[in-house]
């Protein structure tokens, strides 16, 4: 067992550069798309695509804290939680599958809002499979799987383009096509023993909805704020306005990507490594912080100098990307890596219900800041991300000092981790 242990801590920088690597492959993807649809599509379609977008990642995101994050924190091979968890997730897809097409027909139409609905429910369930991946510590299969996701979406960019200009709905089914792929190959890279979904039986709801419950909702908030903050400036300014927004978004996008790619390494090893201690993960959550922190900076840096080339090569000059939301977008990466490793290191420490307190309360008050400088002082949309940041660096704060002091037990159940 010792022998066992030492071997997986000798790992972990591997693994660490793999999950960071996943996340490249699949944020190259979304990368693709966004500049596809903002040269494409204009400021105005380019919105829409964002909006829709934002809609995938908030179904995915409760996808991901009610199964996902539990399948990583809880007992999985307990038959009962297994039950639990198949159950969860096929309700689940079927329930926001119903929800984004019915979302969407009004305004879109049918066939526009049948092409999103199979994007979002091939997200979703690509999604979970990564999440498999993860749980397991097979970081290194998320690059093969999203690799050939990326693969399908230019082959269906490619082909649409050779019938003419491309549109929404093109878009819509590359990503669609992408992530069906991707679910596809993340089946085959899993264990036998992960594939085989429990259908029959008791189930031990209490466990998972417990657990993933909170963590659903905690994960919820976020793109739930971003697409808020967006149907604000839609309010205030128009489709136009969230457009160049979101292209200025992309521009800093590497620097999302380290935070997010360290956030999904830190959370499930933080699961694999309770063992360790709360002080030693404590420390491992400092180490990260200081990484991504200094990461987003760097980014964000360097995205601001080359904007005059960057810009142009997302928008293929077809509207303008302002320096100072590109600006915001980066200190608001920055924000993300002040919460995410103590956000994640107190959930997996049993705190999942302070950790969403102090994450809604910093969502309401970038929320609140957005509504009152671009509503009340007419301020314009350009300041959206900066201002979004300030709820964000307060909220790592108070995890940081009030749910992780050393030495403090954790609550959560025993953690079994396949590997």
């Amino acid at each position: 067992m010792r022998g066992k242990v030492r071997s997986t801590l000798a790992r972990l920088p591997h693994r660490a550069l793999g999950a960071l690597a996943g996340q490249v492959t699949l944020a190259l993807g979304s990368l693709v798309l966004s500049v596809v649809a903002a040269r494409s599509l204009g400021a105005d379609g380019f919105g829409t695509y964002a909006l829709l977008f934002g809609a995938v990642v908030m179904a995915t995101a409760l996808s991901t804290g009610l199964v996902g994050d539990s399948l990583t924190v809880l007992d999985r091979t307990e038959p009962a939680v297994r039950a639990a968890l198949t159950r969860a997730a096929l309700v689940l897809v079927l329930v926001l599958a119903a929800a984004g097409f019915l979302a969407t027909f009004h305004g879109l139409g049918v066939r526009t809002a049948l092409v999103f609905t199979l994007a979002l429910t091939a997200f979703v369930v690509a999604d979970l499979g990564r999440r498999l991946l993860m749980a397991t510590l097979r970081f290194w299969s998320l690059v093969l799987v999203d690799a050939a996701g990326l693969l399908a979406v230019l082959a269906v960019l490619g082909a649409s383009r050779l019938t003419g200009p491309l549109t929404l709905d093109h878009v819509l089914g590359a990503l669609a096509a992408g992530q069906v792929v991707a679910a596809s190959l993340a089946l085959v890279r899993l264990p036998a023993a992960e594939r085989r979904p429990r259908l029959q039986g008791p189930a031990d709801w209490r466990a998972v909805v417990g657990y993933g419950s909170w963590r659903a909702v905690q994960q919820f908030v976020r793109p739930t704020t971003l697409n808020l903050a967006r149907s604000v400036v839609l309010v205030a300014a128009g489709t136009a306005a969230v457009g160049e927004l979101e292209a200025a978004r992309v521009v800093v996008a590497p620097a999302m990507l380290l935070v997010q790619g360290l956030g999904s390494y830190l959370f499930s090893t933080y699961a694999a490594d309770r063992h360790l201690g709360p002080a030693a993960l404590l420390a491992r959550a400092d180490r990260a912080a200081g990484v991504m922190l200094g990461g987003a900076v760097v980014v964000g840096a360097a995205a601001a100098l080359l904007l005059p080339w960057l810009g142009p090569l997302v928008t293929a000059d077809r509207f303008p990307v302002s320096l100072l939301a590109t600006l915001g977008w980066a200190v608001y990466a920055a924000s993300c890596a002040a919460v995410l490793p103590y956000g994640s290191l107190a959930a997996v420490q049993g705190r999942q219900q302070w950790v969403l307190l102090i994450r809604a309360a910093d969502a309401a008050v970038g929320l609140a800041l957005v509504v009152l400088v671009l509503r009340a002082a007419d301020a314009g949309p350009d300041w959206t991300p900066w201002l979004l940041s300030v709820g964000s660096f307060v909220g790592g704060v108070l995890c940081r000092r009030l749910l992780l002091r050393p030495g403090r037990p954790a609550q959560a159940r025993p953690v079994r981790v396949t590997s």
